[in-house]
């Protein structure tokens, strides 16, 4: 499987949990859910569709930098949307805020990640290969 395939298939499952969340909340009037449901919504769904993007745009299908950058971003996702759902829902019991705390370590350490993987892929295109001309105009 291809990085890009695992980042579009987690964004598509948060997608579809976000939007079934959303309408349970609708529907039974209890928005107590609604910072989880806006977890699963932005790290689940939208920031893994951005590294899915990414990593097809620049041609990465492998590799551990890449494989433990989403790794560690579709965990964070998941641990942070689903700990602090559990957080909210059992009545803000503090056995959950182990979880969130790690889930959102996990999400800025995949962010940090991607952010030297950009930076790092922006390196290696710029520079010229050895002994060829660099034009400019």
């Amino acid at each position: 499987m291809r990085i890009s395939d695992f980042c579009f298939i987690i964004a598509a499952t948060c997608a579809l949990g976000g939007m079934a969340l959303g309408i349970f909340m609708g529907i039974v009037q209890d928005f107590t859910l609604a910072p989880s449901h806006a977890h699963v919504n932005l790290l689940g769904w939208v920031t893994m569709a951005l590294y899915g993007l990414y990593h097809r745009g620049i041609g990465r299908v492998s590799g551990l930098a890449g494989w433990l950058q989403v790794g560690s971003g579709a965990l964070g996702a998941a641990l942070m949307a689903g700990g602090l759902g559990l957080y909210l829902s059992a009545g803000h019991d503090e056995r959950f805020v182990p979880v969130v705390i790690i889930g959102s370590l996990l999400a800025v350490f995949a962010m940090l990640m991607f952010l030297g993987l950009v930076v790092t892929d922006m390196l290696r295109v710029r520079q010229p290969a050895f002994g060829t001309t660099v034009h400019s105009g």
